[in-house]
């Protein structure tokens, strides 16, 4: 079994944001920061967020070290982070990222599906935690949930 989450961690009752097309012309794009050392994995979690009427990517990092940047120059609503990548992993990028903007929602992604890396992202900060497997299905959901969080 997945350890996935796919509302905020902690939570008995995940939120979810439903918006019929009359709201969907007042609401703003989500603005998403994509991170994950493979670019062929990238390029498709792009399709599938470019794909929603709802958000956009506004940026992509490679690293941890290219994601803190990218979180200051872009402004993301959220991130979507990959735990194993070179200079710097997930993990800390998450943390050292929550440390200076506490309210921005992490979504951990990964192919590990053991506990302790969970919790490893859990106590870095991130709001949910995914599996690359499962992205394809449940990114857009976990990404407008995070977002509404933050709201």
């Amino acid at each position: 079994m997945y350890p996935e989450q796919s509302g905020p961690l902690g939570s008995s009752s995940p939120s979810t944001t439903s918006l019929d097309s009359s709201q969907n012309d007042k609401v703003s794009m989500i603005r998403v920061l994509l991170v994950d050392d493979h670019t062929m994995l990238r390029q498709g979690l792009r399709s599938v967020i470019d794909g929603s009427h709802r958000m956009v990517v506004v940026a992509e990092a490679g690293n941890g070290v290219e994601a803190i940047e990218a979180v200051h120059h872009s402004k993301p609503d959220v991130v979507v982070m990959d735990v194993n990548m070179p200079r710097m992993n997930g993990i800390e990028a998450t943390r050292r990222i929550k440390e200076e903007f506490p309210e921005m929602p992490i979504v951990g992604l990964s192919v590990q599906t053991g506990m302790d890396i969970v919790q490893q992202m859990q106590a870095a900060g991130i709001y949910s935690y995914l599996t690359k497997e499962s992205a394809i299905e449940t990114l857009c959901r976990t990404i407008e949930d995070a977002a509404a969080h933050k709201e």
